[in-house]
């Protein structure tokens, strides 16, 4: 589903479908679906370690806004960007059918989720909707099918069978590729292979997605 999305996009901009995809079309897929995406928003009132928050409306677009101290850290901000839309594409139906209402925390509003750095990446299953999320943004900057041509051609270098343990020498291989394939963090990376299944086992795929 999201490999098609970003895919669609790219073919759309530019007729064709290349990794990594830059920040810009990352930016305006998002702005495609939101109803506002503020990239340098002061969230600091929202608490410390704050770096996105999407705001849902009841009827319209969500609204997305970004910590501007991200832009320091070009990994960061991709995905952060790419941690938001999993939000916009997975949750706005929640708070539109007003199923969900978040627990309200000094400046904090119950129609919104607030995103720190550490939950974006590696939440846990129980965090939901964080898991979620941190799921399309790995889908969304490592598509499934591109991450196999490059980690298919290791594997038979190296004559890798099985999932590689993430600190051995085949699984750090396996990281530094797609880190450089795809210009995304080392934790970003190795969080990817292990839900695909190329690194250890300690995330299961779920299948919950494609």
């Amino acid at each position: 589903m999201f490999e098609k999305i970003v895919a669609d996009h790219l073919r759309s901009k530019h007729g064709k479908v290349e990794f990594p995809i830059s920040t810009d079309d990352i930016t305006t897929l998002i702005e495609r679906d939101v109803a506002d995406l503020d990239q340098y928003a002061d969230l600091t009132m929202y608490g410390t370690g704050v770096e996105g928050v999407t705001e849902f409306a009841r009827t319209g677009k969500p609204k997305v806004s970004i910590s501007n101290g991200v832009h320091r850290f070009e990994n960061r901000l991709r995905t952060t960007l790419t941690h938001e839309y999993g939000h916009v594409i997975l949750h706005a139906y929640l708070f539109a059918l007003e199923q969900r209402q978040l627990p309200v925390d000094g400046n904090r509003k119950p129609n919104a989720i607030y995103c720190k750095r550490d939950n974006m990446v590696s939440a846990s299953k129980t965090d939901w909707m964080e898991w979620q999320a941190g799921y399309v943004s790995g889908a969304a900057l490592m598509p499934k099918t591109y991450i196999q041509r490059i980690v298919g051609e290791i594997q038979r270098q190296r004559n890798i069978y099985g999932p590689s343990l993430p600190t051995s020498e085949n699984g750090l291989a396996l990281v530094s590729a797609v880190v450089n394939g795809f210009s995304v963090s080392r934790e970003a990376a190795t969080v990817r292979l292990k839900i695909l299944g190329i690194l250890g086992q300690e995330l299961a795929s779920g299948n919950l997605f494609s």
